[in-house]
């Protein structure tokens, strides 16, 4: 998976934790020391996805075969193939779904593209079966369109993601106090828009189901499963989708590896006035700066 889809989901995917990293002492009120490159110790570990779950532990990788095993046998008889079955068309309600939900989309990217700027209480979860854990953050997200963006969090307490229009920042004190991530935001821009990411395109990129309706925080919403058509790090995307201002209130992913990530919306306002200073970070006295 490239850096660029990495950072252009914003919940996803869980990389390693902030934590780990070997990182040189200062005294209070020294400027912080800025290192290019990857941090000291950790060729293996790549910067953490915009709003991964902060302190959460990077999740087990698949096991690899044992050294020296064949992947498949490639001589003797070769079993025949058996002829896949056609492809049943669609039912009549089957289709009309289709349309229904195509509609709900497109209707989801028109409100998606009027936001200039957005506003709201979050909350986000992480369920890990392998793990058996689940974690839960909660904090205020501000977008301001094209390349502002922020999440601070009040659980951890002083966690903060901050894109300036130049760089994404990813400070965990909850994980390491002494180190911060930055990232270009050339890299993964679209990071920065949290509706589009989802919602562009949405017809060409996902077979999309409309599975009924569901309040949230008070909201009523329609609710979609997608099925991404190509390449993707989850396997399906579910959204709440709001009947009025047709604006996405919840997002819930399920990665390969059945791990579930969601975040919730609350209060949004949307095109009101955010101010440049909202969107500005500077590293702690003392903290090293890691450019991904």
């Amino acid at each position: 998976m490239t850096k660029s889809m990495r950072l252009g989901l914003i919940l996803l995917p869980l990389a390693a934790a902030c934590g780990g990293r070997e990182s040189s002492a200062a005294a209070p009120g020294d400027a912080p020391e800025r290192v290019t490159g990857r941090a000291p110790g950790a060729a293996q570990q790549q910067a953490p996805a915009p709003t991964a779950v902060p302190g959460t532990a990077a999740q087990p990788a698949q096991p690899a075969a044992p050294a020296g095993q064949a992947a498949a046998p490639t001589t003797g008889t070769t079993p025949a193939a058996v002829p896949a079955a056609p492809a049943k068309p669609p039912t009549e309600a089957e289709k009309a779904n289709q349309d229904r939900a195509a509609e709900i989309l497109t209707q989801a990217e028109r409100a998606a593209q009027g936001i200039r700027s957005m506003e709201a209480d979050f909350t986000q979860t992480l369920n890990v079966p392998l793990l058996n854990t689940n974690q839960r953050s909660t904090g205020k997200l501000y977008q301001r369109k094209p390349d502002r963006f922020l999440m601070r969090f009040s659980d951890p307490e002083g966690d903060v993601i901050v894109a300036d229009g130049r760089h994404f920042w990813l400070y965990y004190p909850s994980t390491d106090r002494t180190q911060v991530i930055r990232t270009s935001i050339a890299e993964g821009g679209e990071a920065v828009d949290l509706q589009a990411q989802f919602l562009s395109n949405p017809n060409q990129r996902f077979v999309a189901t409309l599975v009924g309706q569901e309040s949230v925080s008070g909201q009523q919403t329609h609710v979609l499963t997608l099925v991404p058509r190509g390449a993707s790090p989850y396997r399906i995307l579910k959204v709440w989708i709001d009947t009025d201002d047709h604006l996405v209130r919840r997002f819930e992913m399920t990665e390969e590896n059945n791990s579930v990530r969601t975040v919730e919306m609350r209060n949004l306002r949307t095109n009101h006035a955010l101010p440049d200073n909202l969107f500005t970070f500077t590293p702690p006295a003392g903290a090293q700066v890691f450019d991904q």
